[in-house]
C-alpha cells in the first residue's frame, strides 16, 4: 500500500482527497476528540504484553517440570488488540500513550480553536498522527499560510511522543519545513513519561511560535519581491542536483537531468507560483513541490515522513535560492 498504509490503517482528511486516494475525505472538520477518533479509525487500543521464548523440544528429561514458555524478563511486546498485531518490542520502562491521549493533548494545546485537520495510522499502527489547524494565518509572498500542530506518536518504540509547529502552504498542501531550522518549535515527550503531564510546558514552546512566523514572512516576503531568472533557478538546481561530475554513472545523470527539468516546468507553470510567479520564492516552492509529491518514492518510503521532514535538500535549496 502506498505511503506506509496498509490494510489495518486508516486515516481521514478535511476538504482535500489525499494524493493517494484514501481514507475518509470529510465536508467539515470533526465537531469532538470522539468524532475524530472514530472517522480515523484510530479507536483501537495497545497492550503490552509480556514476551518469552519457546523451549519446544529443547528441554530434556531432567528439567521437565520447567514450562516450555521461558519469559524474557524487562521486555514486553506492544500488540494492537483490534488486530492482534505485535507493533514492537519495548522496555519494562516504556509507558504506552493511546490514540485517545494523543487526540487530547493536542486539545488540551489548542483549546476551543481546535480543528482537526487530518489524523491516521501508518505501518499498520506502529505510528500515529494527528494534524490540528490554528485560528490564524499569515500571508508570505501573497500565499496564506496556516500554522498547523501537528503530533506524531509511535507505538513500536521508535520515537518519543513530538508536537510540533508546521507552516502549511495553502495553495499546494505542502509542507514547508525547510530553513529556519533553528526557529522551528519542537517539543518531545519520552515514553517514560506521562503525555498530559506535559501540556503547560508544551504549551509554553509552542507559543514561541510568533518569532518563528515573523522570520518565516521576513524571509518568504523578501524572496516573492525577489526576480528569480529560469538561468538562476537552473545553476541552482545544478549544485542541488549535479550531473557532470565522474562519479555519476549515466542513469544517475539522465535522472537528475530528468529531475531539474521537472522543477524548472512546476516554477514556469505549476501552482505553487502562488501570488508571486517568477519570484525566489516560487523558485523555493518548486523545489519543495518536487521533493514532496513528484520524486519517486523508494520501497519503504513515506510520502507523510517526506513531507514533515526538514531535508536537507530543502535547507539547501532555501540557502542557494536566497544567495543568487
Amino acid at each position: 500500500m502506498p505511503a506506509g498504509l496498509t490494510v489495518t490503517d486508516s486515516m481521514f482528511s478535511v476538504r482535500q482527497e489525499p494524493w493517494h486516494g484514501l481514507g475518509a475525505v470529510l465536508d467539515s472538520p470533526p465537531a469532538t476528540i470522539a468524532e475524530a477518533i472514530e472517522r480515523s479509525g484510530l479507536g483501537w487500543q495497545v497492550k503490552r504484553e509480556p514476551i518469552g521464548i519457546d523451549r519446544g523440544d529443547s528441554a530434556t528429561a531432567a528439567d521437565w517440570w520447567e514450562p516450555r514458555c521461558v519469559q524474557i524478563p524487562g521486555y514486553y511486546a506492544n500488540v494492537r488488540q483490534d488486530s492482534g498485531e505485535v507493533l514492537g518490542i519495548v522496555g519494562e520502562r516504556y509507558r504506552l500513550v493511546q490514540n485517545q491521549e494523543a487526540f487530547e493533548f493536542v486539545d488540551q494545546l489548542l483549546g476551543s480553536a481546535i480543528n482537526f485537520e487530518t489524523a491516521g495510522s501508518l505501518n499498520g499502527g506502529r505510528r500515529v498522527w494527528v494534524l490540528a489547524t490554528l485560528p490564524e494565518h499569515i500571508e508570505v509572498g501573497g500565499d496564506p499560510v496556516r500554522p498547523y500542530v501537528l503530533l506524531m506518536n509511535s507505538h513500536d518504540g521508535s520515537t518519543a511522543v513530538i508536537a510540533a509547529l508546521t507552516p502549511v502552504r495553502v495553495v499546494c498542501q505542502n509542507t514547508l519545513n525547510w530553513g529556519l531550522s533553528r526557529a522551528r518549535q519542537k517539543y518531545s515527550i519520552r515514553h517514560t513519561e506521562r503525555v498530559r503531564e506535559h501540556v503547560l510546558q508544551a504549551r509554553r514552546v509552542l507559543e514561541l511560535s510568533v518569532n518563528y512566523y515573523e522570520q518565516f514572512k521576513t524571509v518568504g516576503d523578501r524572496l516573492a519581491s525577489e526576480r528569480c531568472s529560469e538561468t538562476q533557478l537552473r545553476h541552482v538546481l545544478d549544485e542541488l542536483y549535479p550531473s557532470g561530475t565522474a562519479d555519476v554513472g549515466h542513469r544517475a545523470r539522465r535522472s537528475r537531468e530528468q529531475t531539474k527539468q521537472r522543477i524548472v516546468e512546476i516554477f514556469a507553470l505549476g501552482d505553487t507560483q502562488g501570488n508571486a510567479p517568477g519570484s525566489k520564492w516560487a523558485a523555493v516552492n518548486a523545489i519543495v513541490e518536487h521533493a514532496d509529491w513528484i520524486r519517486p518514492l523508494n520501497e519503504g518510503s513515506q510520502r507523510f515522513g517526506r513531507a514533515i521532514d526538514d531535508s536537507s535538500t530543502k535547507t539547501r535549496a532555501l540557502e542557494l535560492i536566497t544567495a543568487v
